[in-house]
């Protein structure tokens, strides 16, 4: 192929509707500058400063979300925090109040063991009182205060103290062993100092 070919053959591939006598372009990597016309167009002002506005509005926007989710976030680990803390608070006064009822069963243990003493008391103290005197004897009262009413009335002599009265033999009942009374302000000087010698 000549040199004509060859030249042809590029305009035809180009589309420059060549003639044979063109010579071959060869390409370059130096941009290439049109009279009277640029390759980026310019944006009015007006739309540069409202898209501008716009992209501004949307970063505080967008500022704004994060700060809120930011918060959001530190507000949950505070409620987590806050609950793991009061957990740990239902864990203690669990512990307390099982404490507690322990407490109280020993003292319902020690309670119903100590009213069973009373109640044998009760029934020993009733084993002594007459028949006859059972009558007097209140019904509403509990063991505790049954317990102290007999032991009042008994203090007092109400039944007796439960012993047969020992009475002397050979000695007549119906004397007393008391001295009579003499009246010491009839006495003479005399006998007054023997009656306070004789006593």
């Amino acid at each position: 192929m000549n040199k004509f070919g060859f030249a042809r053959l590029l305009s035809a591939d180009t589309g420059t509707g060549g003639s044979g006598d063109t010579a071959p372009v060869e390409p370059t990597n130096e941009p290439q500058v049109t009279e009277g016309k640029q390759d980026n167009p310019m944006i009015p002002k007006t739309r540069f400063d409202e898209i501008n506005t716009k992209y501004k509005e949307m970063a505080e926007k967008v500022a704004a979300f994060e700060k809120a989710q930011e918060q959001a976030k530190a507000e949950a680990e505070a409620k987590e925090l806050e609950a793991k803390k009061e957990q740990g608070k239902f864990e203690e006064l669990y512990k307390s109040t099982q404490q507690e009822l322990e407490t109280y069963k020993t003292y319902q243990t020690r309670a119903s063991e100590l009213e069973s003493v009373i109640t044998g008391m009760v029934e020993t103290k009733l084993n002594d009182v007459p028949k006859e005197m059972h009558d007097l004897i209140p019904t509403n009262l509990s063991a505790e205060q049954t317990l102290d009413w007999l032991n009042k009335a008994e203090s007092k002599g109400l039944f007796g103290s439960g012993k047969p009265d020992v009475k002397e033999v050979g000695k007549p009942s119906n004397k007393s062993n008391e001295a009579p009374k003499v009246d010491k302000a009839n006495l003479s000087p005399l006998d007054k100092i023997l009656a306070g010698i004789g006593k």
